[in-house]
């Protein structure tokens, strides 16, 4: 896969299958062993783990959506900046529903092989959307 392809796979998944809650882009593109690593942020241990994180985000924040704001790619992995962007309408990490606008921005690097994501690799300010959850 090219680094091109690879981003295209990734912006694919963040746009169609986060953004437009389509969670069969997600089933399709990645791996059922996904494993993703959080710093700052929950990790899971599998694809199905993973699919329920995705819920509970749009569970938790009305218009939940990822702005994509740099990729680069060697083809085997690919280093995405983006934010997280919602409005806090139900329950999130404890913590009802306050009507705020949150924006956490993160930084994942994930591992691609044969077309499909294996790893994923998640920096996020977690501190910095608890404290925009709570004001």
């Amino acid at each position: 896969m090219t680094g091109n392809e690879a981003k295209d796979l990734v912006r694919y998944i963040m746009e169609e299958g986060f953004n437009k809650q389509d969670l069969s882009v997600v089933e399709r593109s990645f791996t059922d062993n996904y494993v993703r690593h959080g710093y700052g942020g929950p990790s899971a241990n599998s694809l199905a783990e993973h699919i329920e994180s995705l819920k509970a985000y749009h569970s938790a924040f009305t218009n939940a959506r990822f702005e994509i704001q740099q990729m680069v790619s060697d083809g085997s992995s690919v280093a995405v900046r983006y934010i997280l962007r919602g409005i806090h309408t139900g329950t999130f990490m404890g913590i009802t529903g306050s009507g705020n606008e949150i924006e956490r921005h993160a930084v994942a690097i994930f591992t691609v092989i044969e077309g499909k994501v294996t790893e994923g690799h998640i920096v996020s300010d977690s501190g910095g959307l608890l404290e925009q959850l709570t004001r």
